[in-house]
């Protein structure tokens, strides 16, 4: 294999720059055949390098075009591969935003429809326990009669109570139909007596012993740690306890009220009747009246809420 076009010329060039370095050592040959053939190996030489930089120029360019379509060929792919992902993910994202706005409408029929439920079943509630109050009308719920009375001597006592509180009673209007005691709360103490649950006949009377009872400054010895009240169902009862702080603050500062139906207070405030139908909204009312309750009404549940959707399609 013949060497290289650049190895030759620098062969030349060496072995011309050697003869002449022989030569002018043996002393042979003139001046100026040796100058005229140095001058000649230097313009072959340059000539030589010239035509060699002019071919790696052309390699270099050659190469330099591959790599150009080597990379736009392979950016070509990437794109195209990024494009077909987009692509993908987009209408994946389109079919998931449609099928959230499909249960953000279905979760909106959801609250209406619980919405409504929880309306009608408040509603049905109150009417149970109207129901059930009505049929406790003539009941009155005395606590505090100690239990060395028995149930055989219960009717007794009572009469004799009753005419205690309201002497203007006849004995024939305090007619019994039943007394008898009631399961004790387990958080009561064990010396505490437990209640008994009487009906009267007559509503009258039921009402007249009871409006006594409240006006009465003072109980006899005999029965001053007897209490009366009205005898209510127990979802009365736990709807009342939400407005105790208000009813405690209204007694304190001795202005009138009285319970409606539904759960209510009515209170009489300066010739006019005021009616509080939410804890809350009575606890900013007596604020606006001046009047400071101990502590605060207790917080309303948290309702259920529709959903709205935070983008909008193009």
């Amino acid at each position: 294999m013949a060497p290289p076009k650049s190895q030759r010329a620098l062969d030349f060039f060496w072995q011309g720059k050697g003869g002449k370095q022989r030569m002018e050592q043996d002393g042979s040959g003139s001046h100026s055949p040796t100058h005229t053939s140095d001058a000649g190996s230097d313009t072959d030489s340059r000539q030589v390098t010239t035509d060699d930089l002019s071919v790696s120029e052309k390699r270099l360019a050659a190469m330099l075009q591959d790599l150009r379509t080597s990379m736009k060929t392979d950016f070509q792919a990437a794109v195209s591969d990024m494009r077909k992902d987009t692509h993908e993910v987009g209408t994946r994202v389109n079919a998931l935003e449609e099928k959230t706005d499909e249960l953000c409408h279905m979760n909106d029929t959801i609250v209406e429809k619980i919405q409504r439920m929880e309306a009608d079943n408040k509603r049905l509630m109150e009417n149970l326990a109207d129901l059930e109050d009505r049929s406790r009308h003539n009941n009155i719920c005395v606590r505090g009669v100690p239990e060395t009375v028995t149930q055989e001597e219960l009717p007794a006592y009572l009469l004799r109570l009753f005419q205690a509180i309201q002497p203007s009673v006849e004995l024939a209007d305090l007619h019994l139909d039943r007394a008898h005691r009631v399961p004790k709360p387990q958080n009561l103490a064990h010396e505490v007596p437990r209640d008994i649950v009487t009906r009267l006949n007559y509503y009258s009377a039921k009402e007249a012993i009871l409006m006594a009872q409240r006006k009465a400054s003072a109980m006899q010895p005999t029965y001053e740690c007897i209490s009366l009240f009205a005898d209510l169902s127990p979802t009365t009862m736990a709807r009342r306890r939400d407005f105790i702080n208000i009813t405690k603050c209204l007694r304190n500062n001795k202005i009138l009220y009285r319970w409606g139906f539904p759960t209510k207070l009515l209170i009489w405030r300066n010739g006019s009747l005021i009616k509080i139908e939410d804890p809350a909204l009575g606890m900013d009312k007596l604020k606006t009246w001046g009047l400071f309750p101990d502590n605060k009404a207790p917080n309303a549940q948290a309702s259920l809420k529709k959903v709205t959707a935070d983008w909008s399609k193009a």
